[in-house]
């Protein structure tokens, strides 16, 4: 089944200028340890998907509604989880990012890229 909806949501805003979209399945570990023999023994907590998007050439209104959204403490994030083929909802937060100026004349800003990471693991 292929998906050809919309791919992110935050707080149910489409993200304007989505370029590239990409979800890790970071795993997140206790108790790690190897043995002599070189076995690793640890308890899996469980998958925290972090997505990082890739956000395009932005005009300053744009900027000003993506920041708004990024700024946020955290935020309701709908994505597509390959795993069951459908969007998911989860809470998030952004990392850091860079907004840069590609022409002030115009109001242009170049490509950033964001990384939302999750407040709690994935359940299935």
């Amino acid at each position: 089944m292929s998906y050809t909806g919309v791919l992110v949501k935050i707080n149910d805003n489409i993200i304007p200028n989505l370029v590239d979209y990409k979800v890790g399945r970071n795993k997140l570990w206790k108790n790690a340890d190897r043995n002599m023999n070189g076995d690793m023994r640890a308890t899996l907590i469980g998958i925290f998907p972090k997505i990082v998007l890739k956000i395009g050439i932005c005009t300053e209104a744009q900027i000003s509604e993506l920041t708004e959204l990024f700024d946020l403490d955290y935020f309701t994030l709908e994505y597509f989880d390959v795993r069951v083929q459908d969007t998911v909802t989860a809470s998030y937060y952004a990392s850091d990012y860079d907004i840069e100026i590609l022409n002030k004349q115009k109001g242009l800003y170049k490509p950033f890229n964001v990384s939302l990471t999750p407040v709690s693991k994935r359940r299935y």
